[in-house]
C-alpha cells in the first residue's frame, strides 16, 4: 500500500463509523448479514451497497502499523467502513453507523468510534393488522409486564407503559391493514432491554403479521 493511499485509508477508519472484527470474515457471511438490513444489498466495488447511497468497503486487514496510525484499539484483525457514496444526493445519513453497529452485534465485532448512549427507540414491527389492546398486553406479559394504556391520541396512536419495565409501547394504527408497533425506553436501562423488547417485537409480527426490525433496521430473526 502506498503511502498516500495508507494514509488516507487511515484518516477513513479513524472517522468511522467503522467495523471492528477479530478475525477476517467470510464475505459470503458478511453480505447475508447485511441483507438483513437491507435484502437488496449486493457486491459493489470493494465491498457492498446498501439501499442507493451507502458503500461497506471491506474487509480491510489491520497491521498494527495501520491500527496505530488510525488510532483503533489493539488486537482487531480486519476492518470495514461505512460511508455515504454521494453527500450531495439525500437520503438517511443515520444509515452507515446504523449499519455498522448492526453488524457488530451480530458478527461479534465492534464499533469505531463508539456510541456512548444507549439507544432509546429498540424495535418496531410495520405493515401489522390492528390487535385489540388487551391482546397486545397479554401478549407481552411476559416480557413487557404491567403494560396499561397511558394515553390515546387523536391521531390515533396509543401509548401502553408499565411500572414494571422501562420498555413503552406505541400502537399506530395509520388505516386498517397498516398498523405500528413501536418498542421504546428511556437511558439507563440493562442489557436485558433490548432483548425482551426484540421478542416482544417478534411476538407482536407473529399475531398481527408486519415485519419486525430493531433499533439499527435489522430483520429480527430470533
Amino acid at each position: 500500500m502506498g503511502v498516500i493511499s495508507d494514509f488516507f485509508l487511515a484518516r477513513r477508519l479513524r472517522r468511522g463509523p467503522t467495523l471492528l472484527l477479530p478475525y477476517a470474515p467470510d464475505p459470503a457471511t458478511v453480505l447475508e448479514t447485511v441483507r438483513l438490513h437491507d435484502p437488496q444489498a449486493g457486491p459493489y466495488g470493494r465491498g457492498f451497497k446498501i439501499g442507493e447511497n451507502v458503500e461497506l468497503r471491506g474487509p480491510i486487514e489491520l497491521t498494527p502499523e495501520l491500527a496505530a496510525r488510525a488510532g483503533l484499539p489493539a488486537g482487531w484483525g480486519a476492518a470495514f467502513f461505512a460511508r455515504t457514496i454521494d453527500s450531495e444526493a439525500g437520503g438517511d445519513f443515520a444509515r452507515p453507523s446504523l449499519l455498522v453497529r448492526g453488524l457488530a452485534e451480530r458478527l461479534g465485532g465492534r464499533e469505531h468510534p463508539e456510541c456512548q448512549e444507549p439507544p432509546e427507540d429498540l424495535a418496531e414491527v410495520t405493515g401489522g393488522r390492528p390487535v385489540p389492546v388487551d391482546e397486545v398486553i397479554g401478549l407481552l406479559a411476559d416480557d413487557v409486564p404491567g403494560l396499561v394504556v397511558a394515553a390515546v391520541t387523536e391521531a390515533g396512536t396509543t401509548l401502553l407503559t408499565s411500572a414494571e419495565s422501562p420498555i413503552e409501547v406505541f400502537v399506530t394504527e395509520w388505516d386498517a391493514d397498516d398498523v405500528t408497533y413501536e418498542l421504546s425506553a428511556d437511558g439507563g436501562y440493562g442489557t436485558e432491554v433490548p432483548a425482551a423488547a426484540r421478542r416482544a417485537a417478534l411476538a407482536i409480527a407473529a399475531r398481527a403479521g408486519g415485519v419486525a426490525r430493531d433499533h439499527n433496521g435489522f430483520l429480527i430473526t430470533q
